[in-house]
């Protein structure tokens, strides 16, 4: 595996980043975090690193499920989701924001 550059490893501050890096495959919780929490620099070294099927597999398996609305719509258009799919996603997404908010 790609050695996680510094602002990947910091979004990952609960983790033994030791066992992260030593795993020979990424695994989903870099990927949920990356997608949900990483800027430019880490979302950039996450298209780099991680095939394009599997971006899109862990995207529609639980992306989808626990992204918030402005990151599935990055998500989505960079996995090539088609819009009628990002659109429903993103609406789902907003109905959990306006539950969590009460």
């Amino acid at each position: 595996m790609t050695e996680m550059p510094p602002e990947v490893l910091r979004l990952m501050w609960e983790y033994d980043t030791h066992a992260l890096i030593q795993s020979s495959e990424l695994p989903n919780a870099v990927i949920e975090r990356v997608m949900a929490r990483g800027g430019w620099p880490a979302m950039q070294w996450l298209l780099r690193t991680v095939d394009s099927e599997r971006l899109r597999t862990f995207l529609i398996e639980r992306g989808s499920r626990v992204l918030a609305p402005r990151e599935l719509s990055f998500w989505a258009m960079a996995c090539e989701i088609p819009e009628e799919t990002s659109a429903v996603w993103r609406q789902e997404a907003h109905q959990r924001d306006r539950e969590w908010r009460g």
